[in-house]
């Protein structure tokens, strides 16, 4: 991770708001784009309200920048239809990179889901997939795609499945040994460190861990 300003999209969300606040805590600056206000007093956080329909007019907001975050996310539940979770997980994401490519942008991380496969039949592990491929495509100088088990964290929307699991993590973590840790649960906190100090770290595209995010946040 670089020294200077961080872009954080998708701020208001679980991972983007951990995100952002330990950018701040580290006397980072950070931009902080999102479709509503971010609960954030902090002077080195500004908070830019967007239109991802028209993210070529917020294109100012990518200049000057030196790593970006992608925590954009949604449910089928929440977008209404899979047309509308595809928008969000990847066209906005997409646009986002590209934004983030034509300001000059070095480093840009994404967070997926573990599984994610554009083959997949499973819709949202495909979908995942799919933004993965895209943007590994794109000529950054380093691309980090962080793939998280289920995320342990206080979410404003508690949805049930993830209310059961998070009861449950610490007995079924432990069962997940060798090669199915990386379906490991992992605390939201966590995996923000783990974001911040692998941004940067390696050059051309690099995917992360459940054991990646655990070591990459003791740095």
């Amino acid at each position: 991770m670089s020294s200077q300003r961080s872009l954080v999209v998708g701020s208001t969300g679980l991972v983007g708001e951990a995100v952002v606040n330990l950018l701040a805590s580290k006397e980072i600056p950070v931009r902080a784009l999102s479709r509503t206000d971010l609960n954030s007093s902090n002077p080195l956080v500004e908070n830019i309200k967007v239109n991802f329909d028209r993210l070529d007019e917020y294109k100012e907001h990518f200049k000057e920048v030196s790593d970006v975050y992608i925590c954009l996310g949604t449910t089928i539940s929440k977008a209404g239809s899979q047309e509308a979770f595809e928008k969000v997980d990847i066209e906005y994401c997409l646009e986002t990179a590209k934004q983030a490519l034509n300001a000059g942008v070095k480093n840009l991380s994404l967070i997926t889901s573990i599984g994610a496969d554009s083959s997949s039949s499973n819709f949202y592990l495909k979908t995942k997939g799919i933004i993965e491929d895209k943007i590994s495509q794109l000529d950054f100088q380093s691309i980090s795609i962080h793939r998280p088990g289920l995320l342990i964290g206080a979410r404003k929307e508690m949805r049930f499945a993830e209310l059961i699991g998070q009861k449950i993590h610490p007995a079924v973590n432990l069962l997940l040994l060798g090669n199915l840790s990386k379906f490991r649960s992992i605390k939201v906190e966590i995996l923000a460190k783990a974001m911040i100090n692998c941004s940067g770290l390696e050059t051309g595209t690099k995917h992360y861990y459940y054991n990646d995010f655990v070591q990459k946040s003791r740095v």
